[in-house]
């Protein structure tokens, strides 16, 4: 598995899909349909111009079938960032990401998230994502 900087230096300025690999524990970086990096979940990976996607079709079938597929994720294009940029981004980015196929429709801002008004509200897109610690933020 490649280390964060790594992947940031392979992948710097292109367009990606990550999602949660649930067989490798970590997620899946991909291009074009495949599959081209793993990132560990404590790595870190910001993505700018990101888009939350969900295919309908695929999280139908999960429901129907009760077994998970790749049906969504996120796209955006890897950033290489450091320093002030990179803390500005963290403290922007303040609102974690997740979604369960079996209760929602699209990913939603956690209970966590700390302002008031975004919990359980819909996420389609953002400025940055982050990927650490196993979590996404917005």
């Amino acid at each position: 598995m490649l280390r964060d900087d790594e992947v940031a230096d392979l992948l710097e300025g292109q367009k990606v899909e990550i999602y949660r690999n649930l067989h490798k524990k970590c997620y899946s970086i991909r291009q074009k349909g495949k599959v081209i990096a793993y990132l560990g979940f404590t790595n870190e990976l910001i993505l700018r111009d990101v888009k939350f996607a969900v295919q309908p079709a695929g999280r139908d079938r999960v429901r129907r079938e009760r077994k998970k597929n790749v049906h969504a994720f996120v796209r955006g294009i890897v950033m290489k960032t450091g320093g002030l940029e990179r803390e500005g981004i963290l403290r922007r980015c303040g609102r974690m990401v997740r979604y369960d196929p079996y209760t929602m429709d699209s990913f939603e801002a956690t209970q966590d998230a700390p302002f008031v008004g975004w919990d359980g509200d819909p996420v389609y897109e953002g400025k940055n994502a982050i990927f650490r610690n196993g979590k996404v933020l917005v």
